[in-house]
C-alpha cells in the first residue's frame, strides 16, 4: 500500500539518524499514491515522521502554496480541476511567466492507479485554463 511505502522510507530514514551524525536523506519527500484504500498524500522528513496530508507542498513557497491549496482544495473535485488548482498555486510564488517546458506534472488517476507524467502539450493547455496569479 501507498502508507507502507510511506513507513518503509520514514522506518530507513529513523534509522540513520541513530548512527552518530549520519545523515544521508536530508530532504522530505512527498509520497501520492492510489490504492485499495484510496488516495494518499504522504510526506516523510529526514528524521523519518511521516505525515498524512490532503494538501502539500515542499521547498521555496510552500506554506503559501499549502495555504492556497487548502482554501480551495476539495475533496470531489476533479483530476482536471485539482490539476488547474495546482497549475493556480504556483502562479502564485514563481515570479514570471509559467511554461510548459518550466513545469514537470503527474498525475495517478484513481480509475488506473498508474503514474503518467503529462506531456508539454498537455501542460500548456492547463495552463491556458487556469487563472492568473493572484494579484
Amino acid at each position: 500500500s501507498v502508507q507502507a511505502l510511506a513507513k518503509r522510507i520514514g522506518d530507513r530514514q529513523q534509522m540513520y539518524t541513530q548512527h552518530g551524525g549520519v545523515r544521508p536523506f536530508g530532504a522530505r519527500l512527498l509520497i501520492a499514491g492510489v490504492d485499495s484504500d484510496g488516495t494518499h498524500l504522504l510526506e516523510t522528513d529526514p528524521s523519518g515522521v511521516v505525515a498524512a496530508y490532503k494538501c502539500q507542498a515542499i521547498g521555496g513557497g510552500a506554506q503559501t502554496v499549502t495555504e492556497f491549496l487548502e482554501q480551495k482544495y476539495d475533496d470531489n473535485m476533479s483530476l482536471d480541476d485539482a490539476v488547474r488548482l495546482a497549475i493556480e498555486a504556483l502562479k502564485n510564488v514563481i515570479e514570471g511567466e509559467l511554461s510548459a517546458d518550466k513545469l514537470e506534472m503527474a498525475v495517478v488517476p484513481r480509475e488506473t492507479k498508474t503514474f503518467r507524467k503529462l506531456t508539454n502539450e498537455e501542460i500548456s493547455r492547463y495552463l491556458k485554463r487556469s487563472r492568473p496569479a493572484r494579484e
